[in-house]
């Protein structure tokens, strides 16, 4: 990963630096936060991947719906697993509170030469996640070369591995940089609040049945740092229901006063 106080800012692993060289690590890691926040509202395009199974993926598979990416490389031994832990459980609370269709979520190995459908498949099963609703994919340097410019993924190969930023990104449906998440370990609404507004906010229409419902949801369902999760909050129809229940009361009182004055 890369050290510095502005990767410590990100969640990052610190690794010890040579003596002399915090000045020039800090300036990278800067950068990769500037070039990682610059490629927000980025359309990413097309590319063809392999996937676990060895099987072709094409980015625009996944059109149509918000899309989570996070990037990896199967011989991390820390941050990756991680951070693929730490997503995996912001998306199951996605999934319990969104809809478990309603986004896709995909981790993509940059290291080109060792990310193989074999070593990805290791990987997922390493840190139990299902792949049959979450792929693992990887491509030629090119390709990864090129996804990773478009999202803003910073990487590069160090005597350990590699240097990266720990970053997972969150696409719209129309395949955009929606948001950027920091960090190896991170809070569960980073990743889950901008999706709902994806799914339930941004995209639902009061013109419809469902547009409406989707408003509802949005509203009220919320996030429960006691249990890690979300849940339909009834208390805010409650709110509502005594507000509108006062406005009432205080315009029959309004009316019967009006009317017994008019009286005499």
């Amino acid at each position: 990963m890369i050290p510095s106080l502005a990767a410590a800012a990100l969640g990052l692993a610190l690794l010890a630096a040579p003596a002399g060289a915090t000045t020039d690590i800090a300036a990278s890691a800067d950068q990769a936060l500037a070039t990682s926040r610059a490629a927000e509202g980025n359309t990413i395009g097309d590319h063809a991947l392999i996937d676990h199974r060895g099987r072709p993926l094409r980015l625009s598979q996944f059109r149509g719906r918000p899309l989570v990416i996070s990037m990896i490389y199967t011989s991390c031994h820390y941050t990756c697993p991680t951070m693929t832990h730490t997503l995996s459980n912001a998306i199951e609370a996605a999934r319990k509170a969104l809809g478990s269709d309603s986004f896709a979520v995909l981790s993509v190995g940059f290291d080109s030469r060792v990310d193989t459908p074999p070593m990805l498949s290791a990987f997922a099963r390493q840190q139990g996640i299902d792949t049959d609703s979450w792929p693992f994919a990887s491509g030629p340097r090119e390709t990864i070369d090129r996804l990773a410019k478009e999202i803003g993924f910073t990487f590069f190969v160090a005597p350990r591995g590699f240097d990266h930023i720990a970053q997972t990104t969150i696409l719209d449906a129309q395949g955009r940089v929606y948001r950027q998440v920091y960090g190896e370990m991170f809070d569960t609404p980073l990743v889950v609040e901008p999706l709902k507004d994806l799914i339930l906010g941004r995209a639902a229409s009061l013109t419809s049945v469902d547009g409406i419902v989707n408003r509802v949801k949005f509203f009220c369902t919320v996030y429960d740092p006691n249990t890690g999760g979300y849940r339909f909050d009834y208390s805010i129809f409650i709110e509502f229901f005594m507000g509108l229940t006062s406005v009432i009361l205080v315009a029959i009182f309004l009316i019967q006063s009006l009317r017994r004055r008019r009286s005499t």
